[in-house]
């Protein structure tokens, strides 16, 4: 060997007799550069492995808006249908009443309904019959005609007459009284006479 040339290592190739680290413009990093790198590498490591990952906060999502409801639809109240009483008017003439006795019907012009009931005496009756939807305190109004002073009884339902001293002009001039009375709801019979004396014609019979 020559003395004062660096004979290159065994096993590394040599270009023109020159080994590749000792080419122009390379340079083999020392042993003590490679020691350098190492403690580099080493660091590295163990920062990555002391320093924790970053951790991304965590947002729970919102809570869902619970479903509005609509209000149940409120089921009406029905309150019991309430009969209202409204004024019954029955003409004395009219076929569903009773006549008995001599009582009998005669036209009259100027009569509500036009005619009324005559010749009511003790078994001369007229016997008025309606119904009445709902009981309660009813004003019982008779209207009749009269030529001078009469008397009428009333019985309601078959309890014991009433008796009105009535008086009027004529035979066709309709005049009126009126009481009351507590009639129970159902059937309604009312009967005009007069047992002692002559009584007035009857025309018609209202209950309100």
């Amino acid at each position: 060997m020559n003395a004062g040339i660096d004979q290159p290592e065994r096993g590394v190739p040599v270009a023109n007799g020159i080994a590749p680290d000792t080419l122009p413009g390379r340079h083999r990093p020392s042993r003590r550069q490679w020691l350098g790198l190492a403690v580099v590498t080493a660091g590295v490591a163990a920062a990555a492995v002391g320093v924790p990952p970053l951790i991304t906060p965590h947002h729970d999502p919102p809570p869902a808006a619970a479903p509005v409801v609509p209000p149940a639809a409120s089921t009406p109240v029905v309150s019991p249908s309430i009969a209202r009483f409204v004024p019954i008017t029955v003409e004395a003439e009219d076929p569903r009443n009773t006549l008995s006795g001599g009582a009998a019907a005669t036209e009259c012009a100027t009569c509500r309904g036009g005619a009324r009931v005559r010749y009511l005496c003790i078994d001369c009756r007229v016997t008025v019959r309606t119904t009445v939807p709902v009981a309660g305190r009813r004003t019982v109004t008779i209207v009749y005609e009269s030529d001078g002073y009469r008397t009428l009884k009333v019985s309601v339902n078959g309890a014991p007459a009433r008796t009105w001293q009535v008086k009027g002009a004529d035979w066709t001039t309709p005049h009126s009284f009126r009481f009351t009375a507590d009639l129970p709801a159902g059937p309604l019979r009312l009967t005009l006479f007069n047992d002692e004396s002559p009584a007035p014609d009857v025309d018609q019979v209202v209950v309100s």
